[in-house]
């Protein structure tokens, strides 16, 4: 007997990065591998999440509405022009499901964030990935992929998880070509990150456009990960749009208390900003001296080769999560020589590059 079937482009979804076991979780001393805040949130929205708790029976009935205008006055933004989430990857999806019919097209870069094509499938859409160059996206090879059915061009910016950045001009350019009915969406949830002097907010952009949308994240920055918390930027028919399809309370008390809290420690966000950036080029630093070659970042992570032979990435993996450091390792080919980690604190980025350093004295392994 024949039982109820999915879409069929759900049964083409695959998963995007190798996940760890449950069982090997208490084995973990340093975790670098989800691209989480080491600094976690300010003491301010810790105190807030306390007493938010004490409130888990009622909706967030208002919770949305208070989070767009922190938002709003944080980055001086009109309201109307803001819609919030589940996380930035809830906003994608709807973002998809608003503007994707059968067999549309979505437009994303070979080795960009590996859920773009994830969600064309989710809608029966056609998911177009453009070849890149060096692991950043080559704006001209994503133009060469427009056709009659493309609907959507969605780039994260910076990228996720090769780190790479595109420029403002480079962004303006892709722009400047779209055809007015393709919809560009712009994940930018390690925007503040960026320290790129040519590196342009797209909040401009969106205000003198009709078809650009940004997704933002309270996940990394502010270290808000565990109560899942995202907004988007764009003109308010998009924007309403967007929102019609969200749940009916599309945050928790938890959530929109937290948010609002956070937006108001700038010193936090400072510190988390530089410190990362340190942290970051210290490590960079590190392994360049010792000979391993990592991607350019503009992020709170850094994606590694080990291309050697005899230490591969899977080996190097291996060696970290035995010496209690869970870093990432991504399904796609293309990643097959590379570690994704996450930049923790200071000291764990030591005893992660002194782990690496450990791994390379190690004899090598030649017939994996």
């Amino acid at each position: 007997m024949r039982g109820v079937e999915p879409r069929r482009g759900v049964l083409k979804i695959k998963a995007h990065m190798v996940v760890e076991d449950a069982d090997h979780a208490s084995r973990i001393r340093i975790d670098v591998s989800a691209n989480e805040s080491a600094y976690g949130p300010s003491a301010g929205v810790i105190d807030a999440a306390k007493l938010a708790v004490t409130k888990m029976e009622r909706y967030a009935t208002n919770g949305v509405s208070n989070v767009v205008k922190a938002i709003s006055s944080r980055f001086d933004l009109d309201p109307g022009w803001i819609v919030c989430g589940h996380g930035s990857d809830d906003l994608l999806a709807r973002i998809a499901r608003v503007y994707l019919r059968p067999g549309d097209e979505l437009i994303c870069s070979v080795n960009g964030y590996q859920k773009f094509p994830n969600y064309a499938h989710a809608n029966d859409a056609v998911p177009v990935q453009a070849s890149d160059d060096h692991f950043k996206a080559d704006i001209d090879s994503i133009l060469s992929c427009i056709t009659d059915r493309t609907r959507i061009v969605m780039l994260a910016n910076p990228d996720n998880p090769t780190g790479t950045c595109l420029n403002g001009q480079e962004i303006r350019e892709l722009h400047e070509n779209l055809p007015q009915n393709v919809l560009l969406v712009l994940d930018s949830a390690y925007l503040e990150y960026t320290d790129a002097t040519d590196f342009e907010n797209p909040i401009q952009l969106i205000q003198e456009s009709s078809n650009v949308i940004m997704t933002r994240t309270f996940s990394k920055l502010y270290g808000l990960a565990g109560i899942r918390l995202g907004w988007a930027f764009a003109r308010p028919e998009i924007v309403n749009a967007v929102q019609k399809v969200g749940a009916t309370f599309p945050l928790s008390n938890v959530a929109s208390i937290c948010g609002c809290e956070a937006l108001k420690d700038g010193e936090h966000a400072k510190l988390v900003y530089e410190s990362n950036l340190a942290t970051r080029n210290q490590f960079v630093d590190n392994l360049t001296r010792l000979g391993v070659e990592s991607i350019p970042s503009q992020t709170n992570f850094v994606l590694v080769r080990f291309d050697r032979t005899g230490y591969s990435a899977s080996r190097a993996y291996k060696f970290l999560r035995s010496n209690g450091i869970l870093t990432r390792r991504m399904m796609s080919d293309s990643f097959l020589q590379y570690v994704r980690i996450t930049i923790g604190l200071k000291e764990e980025m030591e005893e992660t590059f002194q782990a690496i350093k450990e791994f390379l004295d190690t004899d090598p392994v030649l017939d994996e």
